[in-house]
């Protein structure tokens, strides 16, 4: 191919426009970090001197102005940037303390110039750390006094210059590298291989709109693309026939069982402070019902990978202690013991309002199912660098023959069914884990059940399922 064709060429109008468009996105991005960034950063130099000033407040209390002239000689010896600036005066306007020029008494937020803090030095400073201006914050004392405290924008200054610098290496980083890209991959057969796989990778995530284009040439390629695009139509049918099945029945069923409801709770009212036992028992029933259909609909949600788009990175110890503070008051009231065992895990990327999810039920299933006195340990470990959750306890346990059926749906251990619940809790458990890419497993505790769900690594995250080689038992905790 000769230069002149090359440049007439689809492939090198394809490269022109991928790089034109993506460097422009990246550029818009850029900008979009780098105004949060700058906003973020000041409003962080103001909290942290919003909290010294209310320390020192605190310190103040009762008239200990003492108190507050010795707190500030000990901060001023830290010399290290970013810098902090005090002043303290007593009610006549006299300087106690400090390292600023005493200054009319202004309350509230202000930002003070590098030509007000030295005077004496035409507005140089010596150290470069301490050439920047100062946001400070005056408050007004309870005898008069007043104090005022801030911080040099040393800290700001040098994050922003970092933000900013990183991010226009990375723009012409990612400019040249996808230049490169689009130049070997855009020619030819390889260029229609990657269609096809950009599309079946597009599939798999749940977008079922995308389509293998053709090149018109009516060669083995298109044909391939032809009977793909037909099969993915076919899928597309059924899925969105399935769907509007699903939205059938929440707008049928589930719509007027909550209307049945609503009128069952005007009956209860109108049956006065004694109610009635039958009213109360179909309330309780329609609850069981609702629940059940919610759970339904949201596995079916998660198992169509929707959710995937909402995926963010999350910190699981951040999950497990919410959980475990929420639900030790409920195991206490049943004479049970919750206890959590949390260490320090890589963070993973996934969906937090499912995670939250997942642990809640896990928790929640050895609770109401467990007798009293046993104790529920939920806790997070680490394997070869895969985070691991687990949830054990010392009841009853599973036998080894159930273990793998109770993540089907509707499947109870008990066949007379006479404790609450629908069987969906460890289902739910198990989509949420497989949209992730994670490995649940139900073990011995000896005695009891204990309950492992093995997060992929941080590098194959989120988007892999986990190989068999990660495919191990995590270690007891």
């Amino acid at each position: 191919m000769t230069p002149d064709s090359f440049f007439r060429s689809t492939s090198f109008r394809l490269l022109a426009w991928y790089a034109a468009v993506f460097g422009a996105s990246v550029a818009i991005l850029f900008f979009i970090v780098y105004w949060i960034a700058l906003a973020a950063l000041d409003e962080q130099l103001s909290d942290s001197v919003e909290r010294e000033t209310d320390v020192l407040v605190e310190l103040y209390r009762g008239g200990r102005l003492d108190r507050v002239a010795r707190a500030i000689e000990l901060r001023m010896v830290d010399l290290r940037p970013p810098r902090r600036y005090y002043l303290l005066l007593d009610a006549q306007g006299e300087r106690v303390a400090g390292n600023l020029p005493p200054m009319e008494p202004t309350e509230g937020e202000v930002v003070l110039p590098v030509s007000f803090l030295f005077p004496d030095r035409g507005a140089k400073a010596v150290d470069p750390a301490d050439a920047y201006p100062v946001l400070a914050q005056g408050r007004r004392l309870e005898n008069g006094e007043f104090l005022l405290v801030g911080e040099n924008r040393y800290r700001a200054v040098k994050a922003r210059d970092a933000i900013f610098w990183a991010l226009a290496w990375g723009i012409a980083i990612t400019v040249l590298l996808a230049a490169g890209g689009g130049a070997a991959l855009g020619a030819g057969f390889l260029r229609r291989i990657e269609d096809v796989n950009r599309t079946t990778r597009s599939i798999m995530d749940g977008d079922l709109s995308n389509r293998v284009p053709a090149s018109g040439s009516g060669d083995e390629m298109d044909q391939l693309a032809v009977n793909l695009n037909a099969m993915l139509d076919r899928i597309q049918v059924l899925m969105e026939s399935l769907k509007r099945v699903s939205d059938d029945i929440a707008h049928d069923l589930r719509t007027p069982l909550s209307r049945l409801r609503h009128r069952l709770e005007a009956a209860r009212l109108k049956a006065g402070p004694q109610g009635d036992p039958v009213i109360e028992q179909s309330i309780a029933e329609l609850d069981a019902i609702l629940e059940t259909f919610a759970a339904l609909l949201r596995i079916a949600q998660i198992e169509s990978g929707a959710r995937r788009a909402a995926f963010s990175e999350v910190r699981l110890e951040q999950i497990v202690s919410t959980v475990s503070e929420a639900y030790a008051p409920v195991a206490e009231d049943r004479s049970q013991r919750l206890k959590t065992v949390v260490a320090d895990v890589p963070s993973i990327h996934g969906d937090r309002e499912l995670l939250t999810q997942m642990v809640a039920n896990l928790v929640e299933n050895p609770i109401r199912h467990c007798p009293a006195g046993v104790e529920i340990t939920v806790g997070l470990a680490e394997d070869d660098g895969s985070p691991i959750l687990f949830v054990a306890d010392t009841g009853p346990g599973i036998p080894a023959g159930e273990r793998e059926k109770v993540f089907r749906r509707f499947h109870r251990l008990e066949a007379s069914r006479t404790t609450p619940g629908s069987g969906l809790g460890l289902a739910l458990v198990k989509a949420i884990a497989d949209l992730h890419g994670a490995l649940v497993e139900l073990q011995d505790n000896h005695p009891g059940l204990r309950v492992t769900v093995r997060f992929p690594p941080a590098a194959t995250a989120p988007h892999g399922r986990i190989s068999r080689a990660q495919r191990r038992a995590p270690p007891d905790a």
